[in-house]
Order: structure tokens, then sequence, then C-alpha cells
């Protein structure tokens, strides 16, 4: 059995055994991935596909403004493959950047989701048929079971649409919305945020200096009680034997007065 990545001989191989990729197109498998294109475009609550009036008209996305596609291509993955879409250099150079790739489960079936955002600073245009995921399919060692929620092209569509239209966020703004009423914030409040920021900083720092200031100055206190307590101790000793020095002077003194006047 095989396993590891899928070469352009066994993509072309699964395909022509009508597994693998739907309405597939060979020369878009490179040696080792198949560059997927759009086929349906969600714009304004309008499902933009191919049987679609505006079909052949390209969307204008405005700077910022993210949007939603289904891929052209259908997968019809078996139980022993599975596949991880990447977006193409080819997008996020022009300014294109694709939210979504990632792994697709073995047993998928049916078209892929993509959120792309125009992160330029004018408008792209996008339209059906432009190429927008590159995927790579690989064996698995053995079959494992098969993911269970596909759901007709059709179905997927109209769920996916309804859904769009009530929650996704139309633009970028609306990802990062700090309030309702104001999206982002002007420079003049960054300014104070960022000033009232370090000044905080500044105050805790300065507490912290004065409390430790305070501790030090304490310490020493009480090294200096510590310090001068045998010293008032040696005083009051050296008091105290001066004292009795000076009452042996003074009975000497008297006595020898008293002898003098016998």
């Amino acid at each position: 059995m095989n396993v590891g990545i899928l070469s352009k001989k066994d993509i072309i191989n699964e395909m022509e055994h009508g597994r693998l990729i739907k309405r597939a197109d060979k020369s878009r498998v490179e040696p080792c991935s198949y560059d997927m294109k759009i086929g349906t475009i969600f714009n304004n609550g309008q499902v933009v596909n191919e049987s679609h009036p505006k079909a052949n008209e390209q969307v204008i996305i405005q700077p910022g403004e993210i949007i939603s596609v289904f891929t052209f291509e259908e997968l019809d993955l078996p139980v022993n493959i599975a596949a991880t879409a990447f977006a193409m250099n080819s997008q996020s150079s022009r300014g294109l950047l694709v939210l979504n790739p990632g792994h697709i489960d073995p047993g998928f079936k049916g078209p892929l989701t993509i959120k792309v955002l125009n992160l330029r600073k004018v408008p792209l245009a996008l339209g059906l048929e432009t190429p927008i995921f590159t995927i790579v399919f690989e064996f698995l060692p053995k079959n494992t079971d098969a993911y269970d929620r596909n759901i007709s092209r059709n179905e997927r569509e109209r769920e996916f649409n309804a859904r769009d239209v009530e929650t996704a966020p139309r633009d970028l703004a609306e990802l990062v919305v700090l309030s309702k009423k104001y999206p982002f914030p002007t420079r003049q409040e960054v300014k104070d945020i960022v000033k009232g920021h370090w000044s905080s900083w500044v105050a805790l720092s300065f507490m912290f200096i004065a409390a430790i200031g305070a501790i030090v100055a304490a310490v020493a206190a009480i090294a200096n009680i510590t310090i001068d307590s045998p010293r008032s101790e040696s005083q009051a000793q050296q008091s105290v034997e001066r004292g009795v020095s000076d009452n042996t002077l003074s009975s000497s003194t008297s006595s020898e007065g008293t002898n003098t006047q016998k």
C-alpha cells in the first residue's frame, strides 16, 4: 500500500478512476499538488457562480474587505487519502490573504470554503476561475472512518450564503472592532492610553523605591540602636565607677580632717 504525498502521476491516476477531484482539469496538476480555482463568490447576499447572470464579471474587493468563495473543483476523497490546502503564493504576493487553509478529512465530498481578505491599499478584482488554493494529498497507512457530513453543492451554497449574510464580518474593521461606536481609537486616544500606561508604571516605580527607602531607613535605625546600647551601658558603668571613686576620695578626705582636729 502506498504511503505519503501523492505525486502528479498518483493524482492523475486517482482522477481517471473518478476519485480525489471532481470537475478537475489535468493541466492544473503540479508535481505533487493540484491548483484549485474559484467557482462561487458570495457577494452582498448574492451567490455568484457559473450559472449567475454576472458570472463573467469580476467582483471588486475594497481594501480591508473580506469575501467568501467556494472552489470550482469538488473533492471526493477516499477513506485512505487526506488533504491539506495552502494559500497560493501568487495570490499572497498581490495582497490577497487567504484566511482559512487547512486539513481535509478522508471521505470529504464537495467544494472547499475560503475566506479572502484584501490587504492592499487599493481595490482588487477577483473573478470565477481565478486560482486560489494549492492542495496536497496524502495516502494514509490504512483506511479510516470517513467524513460523514457531506451535502450537495447547491445546498451547501444556500446554507453558507445565509450564514455568511447573518454573521460573517464584511471587513477588517469588524474583525478587530473595539466598540460599537468607535471601531478604532483615534491617534490622540492611543497616545493617552500609552501615556496612562507608562504613568502608572512610573508611579508604581516611585512607590517601590519609597518602600525600599523606608525599609533601609528602618534597618539603619535598628542598627544604630544596637550599636548605641553597648555604648550607653559602658558609659553607665563608667559613671558608677567614677561615683564610687569620688565617694572613696570624699571619705578619705573627711577622715584626714577628723584626725587633724584631734
